[in-house]
């Protein structure tokens, strides 16, 4: 399912001038690419060399190869007015807590869709599996840091996907990761 989408994600990478490998102890990169549109976001958190928090969001254009900073958040350590402070370390937190340091590609655990059963096939008994395929929607790819622990993977339309399996661990983790993704920069 990603197989362009990597050399895709090296140009988005040159053109924000970052570097294609995580650069610094923390930090979490998250690539979401829209299959009915020519756009991908994108938001990359990480905690830098001043042991500042920072978070961007960017917006891709497929078609113009562009990328367009959509918001930069700081998270300062005093209240300004009358404003609530987000606490990035309990963000990044909230972020471990969903296994993104572990969750394997989706492909890795497709085996688990479907209940596998008994059937005839030209006389003979095989196993076989029902599963429901989700053509269009939304693909992620994920890069995470957090000091000596680095994963990536990828997985595409989680939320259609637990509605059909809603058992499944590491859909429920992707999931998860979203809702925090969501709640915290509405992406």
């Amino acid at each position: 399912m990603f197989n362009c989408f990597g050399q895709e994600l090296s140009e988005i990478n040159k053109i924000l001038e970052i570097s294609d490998t995580l650069e610094y102890q923390q930090e979490i990169r998250i690539y979401k690419d829209y299959s009915t549109t020519n756009a991908i976001d994108i938001i990359r958190m990480f905690r830098n060399k001043n042991n500042e928090w920072i978070t961007y969001k960017f917006w891709y254009s497929k078609d113009f190869k562009t990328v367009t900073k959509i918001d930069q958040i700081s998270f300062p350590k005093e209240p300004i007015g009358k404003l609530k402070l987000k606490d990035a370390d309990l963000i990044w937190l909230n972020l471990l807590i969903t296994n993104v340091e572990f969750l394997p590609d989706m492909e890795a655990v497709r085996y688990k869709f479907g209940k596998p059963h008994i059937n005839l096939d030209r006389g003979e008994r095989v196993i076989s599996r029902a599963k429901t395929h989700i053509l269009d929607g939304t693909r992620y790819k994920v890069y995470v840091r957090n000091g000596k622990n680095k994963n990536s993977f990828s997985f595409d339309n989680p939320e259609s996907y637990l509605k059909h399996y809603p058992t499944i661990d590491e859909l429920i983790s992707y999931n998860e990761l979203l809702s925090v993704l969501k709640k915290e920069f509405s992406f």
